[in-house]
């Protein structure tokens, strides 16, 4: 094999689809059930205070409890992230296969095949909404009851340069999240841990001084002109990107099988998730909780497999757990502002039956979007790995003509 087919075979190497474990695709789909479920509950449910003494039982505090883990639930996206995309990463790189062309076409496809879509869809949905309530809420006006939605004085922003701004991952950076939407604000931070913490771990790999010197100065641009909020969740990624360059590495297989190993990693994983929420108020505990998962990651990623419908739900909840993501809270907001609000619903058997179905409508919604944009990443990628191939090709062709006909 030539060279340039080394160097393709290395841009395939870095761009491969990322490996699946079933436990991490349970915890990732669970993950984007309780954004689901805290942002529902914010839209229809009085706050815990205003009904714990009306509706003192178990079951009602237990719902309070397990709905109100949707931040909790971001941090864990952002180590499983490192831990699937920064551990391929990390793995390549550590064998001088990384290239930038595919990994870029691989992350920029998944993203960008699904958010277009998405953005048009908070667009149609909220005018319809506006339509539907002259506007009220999309104004900002019910943010301080649902504590959720637009702010006020702005609003909902559906400018053509916040649109482009959320296609460019700077919302919540350099431009607000575009329309409703506001749960695309930790997509940028995605985004940008993509490629900072890639060009952090390059500077540790051999390579030309000239590709060293412009991975430097890149790094140096881009952690000037980011805000200094990212970088707590960045610091989560990269946990996670080493927690998979462990597993992918296949280090201390057996320790990661001990049965007090598994105790000790689900523990983990557990207290943390609980210390974190009841001390919400510590300045660093989305930190200490992405750093306990991170590390209880290699632990799941070794547990055994748990049978075939479990297996079945794990894969089906992960697949469209980033369209359920994206596609959520627009429609939400529409049921709330249109239908539910601006009054909250007391806790009642009634209303838990109504908080299902809505449940329900946004998950069935979301597998659809996934079923026309998202499930045809790979085909997309591979069309899209295509036509760069065909121009490099292209480009080393003229290339060769040009060295012929040199005298």
């Amino acid at each position: 094999m030539n060279r340039v087919g080394l160097k393709e075979e290395a841009v395939l190497s870095t761009a491969r689809p990322i490996q699946r474990f079933v436990h991490l695709d349970m915890i990732r789909g669970l993950a984007a059930l309780l954004v689901l479920a805290g942002h529902l509950r914010a839209f229809q449910f009085r706050g815990y205070a205003e009904v714990s003494a009306a509706y003192p039982g178990v079951i009602v505090k237990a719902f309070y409890f397990v709905t109100g883990f949707g931040h909790q639930a971001v941090i864990i996206f952002f180590a499983l992230s490192g831990f699937l995309v920064g551990g391929q990463a990390l793995d390549a790189i550590a064998q001088s296969a990384f290239f930038w062309r595919g990994y870029l076409a691989r992350r920029l496809t998944r993203l960008w095949l699904v958010i277009l879509p998405a953005l048009l869809l908070t667009l149609f949905f909220d005018r319809v909404g506006a339509d539907l309530t002259g506007g009220a809420g999309y104004d900002g006006r019910y943010y301080r009851i649902f504590n959720s939605g637009p702010l006020e004085p702005r609003g909902a922003d559906h400018s053509l340069t916040t649109f482009l701004g959320n296609l460019a991952f700077v919302q919540g950076i350099y431009a607000p999240v575009f329309g409703s939407n506001g749960p695309l604000w930790s997509l940028a931070n995605e985004f940008w841990y993509y490629i900072v913490f890639p060009l952090a771990f390059l500077l540790f790999a051999r390579g030309p001084v000239v590709s060293q010197a412009i991975h430097a100065t890149a790094l140096v641009l881009l952690v000037t002109f980011l805000p200094a909020g990212l970088w707590e969740g960045g610091l989560v990624w990269a946990a996670g990107a080493f927690a998979g360059w462990i597993v992918r590495k296949k280090l201390f297989p057996s320790f990661w099988r001990l049965i007090a190993s598994r105790v000790a990693g689900l523990a983990l994983l557990c207290v943390a998730l609980v210390a974190t929420k009841l001390l919400s108020e510590f300045n660093a505990s989305d930190l200490v909780l992405g750093v306990a998962v991170a590390a209880s990651l290699p632990v799941l990623a070794a547990l055994p497999e748990a049978g075939h419908l479990y297996s079945t739900l794990a894969r089906a909840g992960s697949e469209i757990s980033y369209s359920l993501y994206l596609t959520h809270f627009p429609l939400l907001t529409l049921i709330a502002f249109a239908g539910l609000g601006p009054a909250r619903s007391a806790p009642t058997a009634e209303s838990f039956v109504l908080y299902l179905g809505i449940g329900a409508l946004a998950i069935a919604w979301a597998a659809v979007v996934w079923w026309l944009f998202e499930r045809h990443t790979d085909f997309v990628f591979r069309k899209v790995l295509g036509v760069i191939g065909a121009l490099r090709l292209g480009r080393s062709s003229r290339s060769d003509r040009v060295k012929v006909s040199s005298p």
